[in-house]
C-alpha cells in the first residue's frame, strides 16, 4: 500500500487538512469555552450571594410583622383589662348609689380589688380622678398620691395630659416614660384609658415596650441561628462559601467557627496591604467582585491564592453580605473542559487519519487491480478478470473493463447478476425503510401518551397553575386554574393576561410580575369575589422561567385557595380570645365567691338567732337579696369562664323545649308566636348536659329573640341532627361523630354592625339595661358541656343562634335520693365533724352552721392539720373541706381518707368547682360556693348515707 505513490499523495493532503481543522477547532474553541464557563462559575456565586441576601430580607421583613402583631396584642390585653376594670368599678358605683355600700366599701371592692389585678410582666390597672390624684395603683409611691406634676422628657405633666385626651375623646391610648414596678428607672409605656364621666375617673391599663421589644428580640436571635445553620450548609464550587460581618466589622456568621464572632479589622489584604474589611464594603452592591490574595487550608500561612468575593450591603441591619471562591477553583471547571476537548479533538482526528488512509487505500488498491489486468491482457491473457465487485465510479470501470474482455454471453450473465444484486438491495432498502416508518410512529404514540398523563396530573393536582409567555400572553392552564376564573381554557389559552384576570388583579399582580421578569420568586395573597359572591382568597407564587443565558423566558403562576384555612385562623384566635377573657372573670368569681359564702352564711345565722328583734328581718332580707343577686352574678362568670360546677344529667331535648316553648308562650307578648321544630319528633335526642344550665340559656336566648321583635313576629325552638358537610362553619372546628344541633331563631331586627364579632364578650351589651353576661354565659355553659357555638345573623333580617352537643344513647332512670330537710332544730346531734378552710372567715361561719346542725366541730387550717387530727381522734363521722388550698388540697385529703379511714363521710366545698364529681370519688358530693343551709344539709345527709351503705356492705 505504501508503494502507491497515488496513496502517499491523498493520505499526505489528507493528514494535512486535518492539522488545519484541529488547529482552527482549538484556537477558536477553547479560549471561548474556558472564559464562558469561567463567567458562569463566577455567576454563579454572585446568584447564591443573592439568594441568601433575599433570605436576610425576608426574615427582616418577618420580624417587623412580628413586632407589629405582638404590639397589637398588648393594645388587645390593654383594652379587654380596662373594659373589665370599668365593669367592676360601675357595678361597684351602682351598689353604692343604691345605698347597699358604703363609701369605704366602694373602696376596699373596687380600689384595693384592681390594686392586686396583675398580668403579663408586671402589668397593672391605675385610676385617677379629674385632678391626678391616684385612687388605685399597685406601686405604694402612687397609690393615694398627687400626680399632677410628673412631667416627661419634653416638659409635659404626663397624667393631666392623659386626663385631657381621655374627656375630650372618651377614651384613648399614649405613650410616655413612666417607671416599673420596684424599679426607679423610667421606661417607654403605652397606656390605653376610658372617661368615666359620671364618677368623674379615668380608668387606665398599661404595658412597657420593653416586653414588645424583648419578644422581637428573641425572634431576631432565633432568625439569625437559623440563617447560620444555613449558610454552613452552603457551598460555591469545592470550597467556598458565604459569611455576613457588620458595619462594625465584626463576624457574626461565618462557617469556621474560629472566626466567627471576633473582629477582624486588623486582617489586610496580602495583595494591597489595606485592611480587608474596609475593601469588602468598598465593593458592596457594586458590579464588580473583590480580588485578594489568601491562604488555604491545606496550605496554611502561604497567602499567595488569588479569592474572590461579591458582597451586598443589607441596610436593615447594617450587614455586609459576601461570597468567597478560590479562582483556580471557578477556572478548574473551564481547565478540565478545555482538556476533555483537546482529547476529543485529537480522537477525532486520529479517526480522521483512520478512515481517510483506509479510504484512500478503498480508492487505490482497485485502481492496482485494474493496472495489472490491463497489462495481462495487453499481453494476451483473455480470461483475465479484474475480479472487482465495487458499486461506485471504479467498480463500473472495472465490470466495463470486464464486459469488453469477456465477450458478449458472459456480458448479458454479468447484466442478470447486477440486476439480482440491485433487487435485493432495493428489497433491504425498503424493509430498512418500513422499520423506521413503524419505530417513528410508535414514537409519536408514546410522545402523545407521555402529553396526555402530564395534562391529566396537571389537571387533577389541587394547585391551579397557569404559564406565561413573555409578552403575558397565556400559553397554558390547567383545569383548577380556568374553574379559579370560571372561564373554559380555550377562553383563556392565547389571551393576553389583564383581560382574563379583571383591571383590579392586574393592578395587583404588575409590580410582582415585574420582579419576577427581574429574575426573582414572589409569593403573594389576594383577596377576590367569585361570580356567585363568594370571597375568594389565593396564596400565589409566581416563579420565572431561566433560560441558560439567564434570560427570563416564562413565568408559572401557581395559586392555591388558602380561604378555609385563612377562616379557621380567625375563628381559632377568636376562641382563644375569649377563652384568656374567661380566665379572667373566672378568677375573679372565684374570689367573690368567698366573700359571699361568709356573707350569706352569716346573715343566715343571724336571721335563725336574732329573728324575734323588732325590725331585723327588714334589714337581714335586703342583704340577702344583695348578696344571691351576687352569687347569680359570679354564676354567670363562673359559667362564662367554664367554671360553674355542672350536675350533669341525661336529657331529651325535644321535650325539654316542649316545656320551654309552653313557659314562653305564656310569658312572652301575643304577637311573638313561639314555635317547635323537632324533626322526627320527640323523646328521640338525647345528650347529657346540665338541665338547669341548659334550660337557662335557651330561655336566656329566646328572651334576647323577644327583644328583637318589638313589633311582633315568630320564635322558632329548633333540634335537628347533623349530617357530616354541616359540621364546617361553628366557632371552632367540630370532629367527626353524632351531634345534635338546638338553634333559637327569629325574624327580627338582627344583630347591629359590629356587634356580632363581641357577642360573646362579658359586660358587651347593646341594650340600655343589662349586665352583658347573657350571651357570654351561654358560650361558657356550652364549652363546658364539650359544646360548639354559632351564630347566623343579617341586619333586618333576622338572628339564629344554635348550639351543638354530642348524642349520646338513653339509659334507664337511675332512682333518687330523698333530699334531706331542715326545721330549725339539730338534725345530727353528738356527731364529730371536722372542718378544714384556709379562709379564716368562711371556717368561722362554716363551724357555726355545722354547730347549729348538731355536730360536735373541730377545725382545721391545711389539709396537712386535718391528716393530724384525724389519725388523732377516732370520732370524727364526717370532713366538710375546701377543695382549694395551699399545699394538700381537698380532692387529695378525701383521696387520703379513703385509703386511712373509709368510714368517714366527705363533702367539698369550692367556689372555684370542677365540672362534676371526680370518677375516683363517686359518693363524695361538691358544694358550690356560697351555698344555702339546705344544699349543706342535702350534702351532709348523701355523703354519710353513702358511708352508711359502704359499711353496712362490708359487714357482710
Amino acid at each position: 500500500m505504501f508503494k502507491s505513490r497515488l496513496f502517499l499523495e491523498l493520505f499526505s493532503a489528507l493528514m494535512l487538512v486535518i492539522a488545519v481543522l484541529a488547529s482552527a477547532m482549538w484556537l477558536f474553541t477553547v479560549p471561548l469555552v474556558e472564559r464562558k464557563a469561567y463567567e458562569i462559575e463566577l455567576e454563579a456565586s454572585r446568584t447564591i450571594l443573592d439568594n441568601v441576601f433575599e433570605m436576610a430580607a425576608k426574615m427582616a421583613g418577618r420580624l417587623d410583622e412580628t413586632r407589629d402583631i405582638t404590639l397589637k396584642s398588648f393594645e388587645g390585653q390593654l383594652r379587654t383589662a380596662v373594659t373589665l376594670a370599668v365593669g367592676l368599678i360601675e357595678g361597684v358605683e351602682a351598689r353604692r348609689a343604691r345605698g347597699e355600700i358604703g363609701e369605704d366599701d366602694v373602696k376596699r371592692l373596687a380600689w384595693e380589688t384592681l390594686r392586686t389585678v396583675k398580668w403579663g410582666n408586671d402589668d397593672y390597672i391605675w385610676v385617677s380622678d379629674y385632678a391626678a390624684h391616684i385612687l388605685s395603683h399597685p406601686d405604694p409611691r402612687w397609690y393615694d398620691h398627687d400626680v399632677s406634676t410628673i412631667k416627661d422628657e419634653a416638659g409635659e405633666n404626663i397624667i393631666p395630659r392623659v386626663i385631657e385626651i381621655a374627656r375630650k375623646a372618651g377614651e384613648g391610648s399614649t405613650v410616655y416614660d413612666w417607671t416599673r414596678l420596684g424599679s426607679t428607672k423610667p421606661s417607654r409605656k403605652i397606656s390605653y384609658f376610658r372617661d368615666l364621666p359620671r364618677l368623674g375617673i379615668v380608668v387606665g391599663a398599661g404595658a412597657y415596650l420593653d416586653d414588645v421589644d424583648a419578644e422581637v428580640e428573641r425572634r431576631r436571635v432565633r432568625a439569625i441561628d437559623d440563617m447560620r445553620r444555613a449558610l454552613r450548609e452552603i457551598r460555591i464550587a469545592r470550597t467556598g462559601y458565604a459569611y455576613v460581618f457588620d458595619a462594625a466589622n465584626n463576624m457574626i456568621i461565618h462557617p469556621n467557627s474560629n472566626i466567627e464572632g471576633t473582629e477582624f479589622t486588623a486582617r489586610s489584604d496580602p495583595k494591597t496591604g489595606a485592611p480587608i474589611a474596609g475593601e469588602l464594603r468598598a465593593v458592596a452592591d457594586g458590579d464588580q467582585p473583590l480580588h485578594y490574595m489568601w491562604d488555604k487550608p491545606s496550605d496554611p500561612g502561604n497567602y499567595v491564592y488569588e479569592k474572590i468575593s461579591w458582597v451586598r450591603h443589607f441596610k436593615e441591619f447594617d450587614w455586609y453580605i459576601a461570597s468567597s471562591v478560590y479562582v483556580d477553583e471557578l477556572k478548574s471547571s473551564s481547565e478540565e473542559l478545555s482538556r476533555r476537548i483537546l482529547a476529543i479533538t485529537g480522537g477525532i482526528g486520529a479517526l480522521a487519519a483512520l478512515l481517510g488512509g483506509f479510504g484512500l487505500w478503498r480508492l487505490v488498491q482497485p485502481l492496482r487491480s485494474l493496472a495489472v489486468t490491463a497489462a495481462r491482457v495487453s499481453g494476451g491473457d483473455l480470461d483475465a478478470r479484474t475480479g472487482i465487485r465495487r458499486a461506485d465510479e471504479i467498480g463500473v470501470l472495472a465490470e466495463t473493463f470486464d464486459a469488453m474482455v469477456a465477450r458478449v454471453g458472459e456480458n448479458v450473465g454479468l447484466l442478470e447478476e447486477r440486476v439480482r444484486a440491485r433487487t435485493d438491495q432495493l428489497q433491504r432498502a425498503n424493509a430498512d425503510l418500513e422499520g423506521a416508518i413503524v419505530a417513528e410512529q410508535r414514537s409519536q404514540a408514546r410522545l402523545a401518551e407521555v402529553e396526555a398523563r402530564q395534562r391529566l396530573i396537571l389537571d387533577a393536582i389541587p394547585a391551579a397553575i397557569a404559564y406565561l409567555g413573555p409578552d403575558e400572553h397565556f400559553r397554558f392552564v390547567n383545569r383548577a386554574w380556568s374553574e379559579l376564573v370560571d372561564k373554559p381554557k380555550e377562553a383563556i389559552v392565547g389571551q393576553p393576561l389583564q383581560p382574563v384576570i379583571g383591571r383590579a388583579a392586574y393592578a395587583t399582580l404588575a409590580e410582582p410580575l415585574a420582579r419576577t421578569r427581574g429574575g426573582g420568586v414572589v409569593n403573594l395573597e389576594y383577596a377576590f369575589q367569585n361570580r356567585a359572591g363568594r370571597r375568594i382568597v389565593t396564596a400565589n407564587t409566581v416563579i420565572p422561567q431561566i433560560g441558560a443565558a439567564g434570560e427570563v423566558l416564562g413565568i408559572f403562576v401557581l395559586t392555591r385557595d388558602v380561604t378555609d384555612e385563612r377562616e379557621t385562623e380567625r375563628r381559632i384566635f377568636e376562641a382563644e380570645h375569649l377563652k384568656a377573657i374567661g380566665q379572667l372573670s373566672g378568677g375573679l368569681a372565684h374570689d367573690f365567691n368567698n366573700l359571699l359564702s361568709i356573707i350569706i352564711g352569716n346573715l343566715a345565722t343571724a336571721r335563725e338567732k336574732y329573728a324575734d328583734v323588732e325590725g331585723f328581718v327588714a334589714y337581714v332580707e335586703p342583704a340577702e337579696r344583695a348578696a344571691r343577686r351576687g352569687a347569680d352574678l359570679t354564676s354567670r362568670l363562673l359559667s362564662f369562664a367554664r367554671r360553674q360546677p355542672m350536675r350533669t344529667e341525661q336529657i331529651e331535648v325535644a321535650a325539654l323545649l316542649a316545656e320551654i316553648g309552653m313557659l314562653l308562650r305564656r310569658s312572652l307578648p301575643h304577637t311573638i308566636d313561639v314555635v317547635l321544630e323537632a324533626e322526627g319528633g320527640r323523646h328521640d335526642f338525647w345528650i347529657v348536659t346540665d338541665h338547669v344550665q341548659l334550660e337557662r340559656a335557651v330561655v336566656n336566648l329566646a328572651l334576647n329573640a323577644r327583644d328583637a321583635l318589638p313589633d311582633g313576629g315568630r320564635i322558632r325552638l329548633v333540634c335537628r341532627r347533623l349530617g357530616t358537610e354541616d359540621l364546617g362553619d361553628w366557632d371552632e372546628p367540630v370532629p367527626a361523630g353524632r351531634w345534635i344541633e338546638i338553634a333559637v331563631a327569629d325574624d327580627g331586627q338582627g344583630f347591629p354592625e359590629g356587634a356580632l364579632a363581641r357577642a360573646f364578650e362579658p359586660f358587651y351589651t347593646t341594650k340600655k339595661m343589662g349586665s352583658g353576661l347573657g350571651l357570654a354565659m351561654v358560650w361558657g355553659f356550652v364549652k363546658q358541656s364539650q359544646g360548639f357555638i354559632r351564630i347566623v345573623s343579617a341586619a333586618g333580617r333576622g338572628a339564629t343562634v344554635s348550639l351543638l352537643f354530642a348524642e349520646t344513647d338513653p339509659v334507664p332512670d337511675a332512682p333518687l335520693i330523698d333530699a334531706a330537710s331542715s326545721d330549725g332544730e339539730a338534725l345530727f346531734p353528738g356527731e364529730m365533724a371536722l372542718v378544714v378552710e384556709d379562709d379564716d372567715d368562711v371556717r368561722r361561719m362554716a363551724l357555726e352552721q355545722m354547730v347549729g346542725l348538731g355536730f360536735a366541730v373541730i377545725e382545721a387550717e391545711s389539709g396537712e392539720e386535718a391528716l393530724s387530727l384525724i389519725e388523732g381522734i377516732a370520732d370524727i363521722r364526717v370532713v366538710l373541706s375546701d377543695v382549694v388550698m395551699p399545699g394538700l388540697s381537698g380532692l387529695d385529703l378525701a383521696r387520703r381518707l379513703r385509703e386511712t379511714r373509709p368510714e368517714i363521710a366527705v363533702v367539698l366545698v369550692t367556689g372555684f368547682a370542677r365540672a362534676e364529681t371526680p370518677t375516683d370519688l363517686p359518693d363524695v358530693p361538691i358544694l358550690a360556693k356560697p351555698w344555702e343551709k339546705d344544699e349543706l344539709i342535702a350534702a351532709l345527709a348523701t355523703a354519710m348515707r353513702a358511708r352508711g351503705d359502704e359499711e353496712k356492705e362490708r359487714g357482710r
